[in-house]
């Protein structure tokens, strides 16, 4: 499909693309829409000012990177943390939760570490934000920061329920936002920020939710399209 793609007629790309959804449909993944099949993780991305891709390799614990060239190469070892979510920040470096492996996904002891560290891209730690008592981070698995360098980290408490954790650069809490106006659980599935700063947050309720930087609730607006989603269950 490839190769015949600069001279493949509207006929011809119809017929390849009725194949391709057909060996697509014959795949068998363990996931269900808008449902929690616990099967997985995925890992997370994010696009440098360098038009550099670094990811998140959960069954590797590390962080690798995508070069501009097509090279790809591990550039941080991050054993025994498991690294999520990732995010290029305001400044230099990146933004990347963690986890540890030994505890269970929701059931945190007093060992069990769930944290955001700010890191050099070869994984020295310029700041490093964990909570204390009572815990703050459950599972957080998605972080981004917006141009007020506030640092925003979406955070699950369990498979039905989770929350936004808005911080400033220094790790002082400044909201934390369960969802509103709601008739099931607030489940988050991404955020990100607009140049205003607001605050982006879609959920499984087929929702997407507008907060102020201040964390002020706006508007909720529905989707007319499901979405489908992938939950973690454990990490291999």
């Amino acid at each position: 499909m490839e190769d015949n793609n600069s001279t493949m007629s509207d006929y011809s790309l119809i017929d390849n693309h009725r194949e391709l959804t057909k060996i697509l449909s014959n795949l068998e993944v363990h996931t269900t829409n808008c449902e929690h099949s616990v099967r997985f993780t995925r890992d997370d991305m994010c696009v440098t000012d360098n038009d550099d891709v670094y990811f998140t390799d959960i069954r590797h614990k590390s962080i690798s990177c995508l070069s501009p060239s097509g090279s790809v190469s591990t550039v941080i070892n991050t054993d025994p943390l498991v690294p999520l979510g990732i995010c290029q920040p305001v400044d230099s470096g990146l933004l990347v939760t963690w986890i540890d492996k030994e505890s269970d996904v929701y059931k945190l002891e007093s060992h069990s570490r769930r944290l955001v560290r700010h890191i050099t891209v070869t994984g020295e730690v310029i700041n490093e934000y964990e909570d204390g008592q009572p815990r703050l981070f459950t599972f957080p698995y998605r972080v981004t920061q917006n141009s007020n360098s506030d640092i925003c980290v979406l955070n699950r408490t369990s498979d039905t329920t989770g929350d936004l954790v808005i911080m400033s650069p220094s790790g002082r809490v400044k909201f934390v936002y369960c969802g509103k106006d709601l008739t099931k659980n607030f489940r988050s599935t991404d955020v990100v920020c607009d140049s205003l700063c607001n605050f982006l947050v879609t959920d499984l309720n087929n929702k997407i939710h507008l907060l102020s930087p201040d964390g002020e609730w706006r508007e909720r607006s529905i989707l007319t399209l499901p979405i489908q989603v992938y939950t973690v269950d454990r990490i291999h």
